[in-house]
């Protein structure tokens, strides 16, 4: 019986030094690559770091791809006098980009925020809350993150203890891009040079990768985001940018467009705008070149001042009527 005891006194007295171990070795890790993580120089975080612990720009644009390859963050500078920033992020929804803003407004806030959205922004898309595990790093910034991260679930909050689990699958790019300067990326903007081959793209189809029904998360998301406008006075335009064919009859579109038109939010769709049907200006269906990018950013400036300031005779490209305006 004594040994038996003695047995278990071991077993404990080894588990407990295995596990304060680990936990000291975590953390040591986990330091070390928050540190190589916040210094990277290149890449989709270091856009990211930049918005959420160095921003300083009078503009921020934020959204998906659709964002990081639409607006050039030189011209709307040269343009506003004002400094601009592009935080969009490729393949992200609007999940990230409430939680990038709200991070971004613990240490800076914008004068003005430009908020690329599709067509299907308020879709149900289980994909976009699975990838919401990039913000991991972020985690020990803000309670938003915490509140995004359950969404995907609460197994991937409590392993996020585990401080090296927040950088699971990035080292080779942390230390990549920490090393290396690797992106095309100018305050942000990552301009794409290809042009779409119009003759394998058809007119009659149209982009609805997501299901029409809506998400409460994503809206839930959208209203946060208006009313941290509001409440921080921040000017927010809200812009679909053009898309090479595309559908805006879905419920997340019409219910988008509800929500910016009771909340006063100065909203523009240029999707089916007819001064963007010509494919030079596209790198694919859904994203501009770089030409096509130029002229699109010179158009918003245009209408951005028209509304920064009234009583300015200026006049922007698009044709389309503006559909909401605020005060």
């Amino acid at each position: 019986m004594k040994q038996l005891k003695g047995n278990s006194s071991k077993f404990f007295t080894r588990f407990l030094i295995m596990l304060v171990s680990f936990v000291a070795v975590d953390q040591l890790i986990g330091a070390t690559l928050y540190y190589f993580f916040t210094h990277q120089v290149s890449g989709e975080y270091a856009v990211a770091n930049h918005v959420v612990y160095d921003l300083n720009e009078d503009v921020l644009v934020l959204g998906s791809s659709r964002a990081s390859h639409h607006y050039n963050s030189t011209l709307i500078k040269d343009s506003l006098n004002l400094t601009c920033f592009n935080g969009g992020r490729d393949g992200e929804g609007l999940l990230y980009s409430t939680a990038i803003f709200e991070l971004a407004l613990q240490r800076h806030v914008p004068k003005v925020v430009i908020l690329d959205v599709t067509s299907d922004i308020l879709s149900e898309k289980e994909d976009e809350k699975n990838r919401l595990s990039i913000l991991l790093p972020y985690l020990k910034q803000s309670d938003i993150v915490e509140n995004m991260i359950v969404k995907k679930g609460r197994l991937e909050l409590l392993k996020s203890h585990i401080q090296t689990y927040r950088y699971n699958g990035q080292v080779a790019s942390i230390f990549q891009h920490y090393f290396l300067s690797s992106a095309n990326t100018v305050l942000g903007f990552n301009p794409l040079d290809n042009k779409m081959d119009a003759s394998r793209v058809s007119n009659k189809t149209t982009l609805k990768p997501y299901s029409d029904s809506i998400s409460a998360d994503n809206v839930d998301a959208l209203n946060l985001f208006i009313n941290e406008c509001k409440r921080q006075k921040i000017q927010l335009f809200v812009f679909v940018s053009p898309r090479y064919n595309d559908d805006t009859k879905q419920n997340s579109y019409l219910k988008m467009k509800s929500i910016c038109q009771n909340n006063r939010v100065i909203f523009h769709d240029f999707t089916n705008d007819e001064y963007f049907k010509n494919p030079e200006y596209y790198s694919d269906r859904a994203h501009l070149n770089s030409r096509g990018a130029n002229l699109y950013t010179d158009t918003i400036v245009a209408f951005m001042k028209k509304k920064l300031t009234p009583l300015a005779n200026v006049q922007y490209l698009s044709k389309n009527e503006i559909p909401v305006s605020q005060n």
